[in-house]
């Protein structure tokens, strides 16, 4: 019996000096979220994202790791992952350090459906290796973060100025995490109406969409400081309608309940 609790005293102190001071690796988690466009759909094949950390020791030399996007059917419709809405692309464990940057690594298959037409869509040259986004954020060891990149459709397509044009397509991408950021959330009425909204701070413009599908739900993400919401309706029968000093702090939620919104007078 003195034997056995010898073992497990020695187990128990063991295992105790391996404890998340001494971890070197931490879990990482990348979604994919968007801004909406006034389309019905764009699809991308997504292959995976890149890593790029400087760890402790090694700033000349930055580690890059790829993580796949692990899903059978590699294309996503990104209009779709608006009001909370979103997608994970990769995940794995990396060691601790800071990510300097982050890579979207797309595919070839690349369209976008308007007024039921395919359309689809060709990347910049420059951007066909990977869109690549600056960051610093710091890694630390023994937890799970959280990394978030933002597709704003609305500013990464411009319409076709004459019949035969095709759209082009100039993907414009930031990344957040929950840690110093917050958020906007709140609800369209009347029902079922959908609207583009902007959240605006300076010169620093937001957008978000509404589910129609979750009772006219909407939700800025990755916001800090003091904003003006812009709600522009897709329904002319109503009027635009902004709020403004709403303040967002990191790690919080800002509700502001339900907006209705306000018919035209005839």
């Amino acid at each position: 019996m003195k034997k056995i609790q010898i073992l497990s005293f020695l187990l128990f102190v063991l295992f105790s000096c391996t404890g998340t001071e001494e971890r070197t690796g931490a879990l990482l988690n990348v979604f994919l979220v968007d801004a909406p466009a006034d389309i019905e759909a764009l699809w991308v094949e997504v292959l995976g994202v890149d890593i790029q950390i400087v760890s402790p020791g090694r700033e000349e030399r930055p580690e890059s790791i790829f993580f796949p996007y692990q899903a059978g059917d590699k294309l996503v419709d990104i209009a779709q992952l608006i009001a909370g809405q979103e997608v994970l692309i990769g995940r794995g464990e990396i060691n601790v350090g800071n990510i300097s940057k982050i890579t979207l690594r797309l595919g070839n298959e690349k369209y976008l459906r308007k007024d039921g037409l395919r359309i689809d869509l060709d990347l910049p040259e420059e951007n066909k290796a990977g869109l690549a986004i600056d960051m610093n954020f710091e890694l630390r060891p023994g937890i799970s973060h959280d990394i978030y990149i933002d597709f704003d459709l609305l500013r990464s397509l411009k319409a076709p100025e004459r019949p035969l044009e095709s759209y082009q397509f100039t993907p414009q991408l930031s990344a957040f995490t929950k840690v110093n950021t917050g958020e906007i959330s709140g609800s369209i009425r009347p029902n079922r109406e959908d609207a583009f909204l902007y959240a605006i701070q300076q010169n620093d413009t937001i957008t978000t969409g509404v589910n129609v599908r979750a009772n006219g739900q909407f939700l800025f993400r990755g916001l800090e400081g003091t904003y003006t919401i812009y709600i522009i309706p897709k329904n002319d029968d109503f009027l635009a309608d902004t709020i403004p000093t709403v303040i967002v702090q990191p790690q919080t939620v800002t509700q502001l309940g339900n907006i209705t919104l306000r018919p035209k007078e005839d």
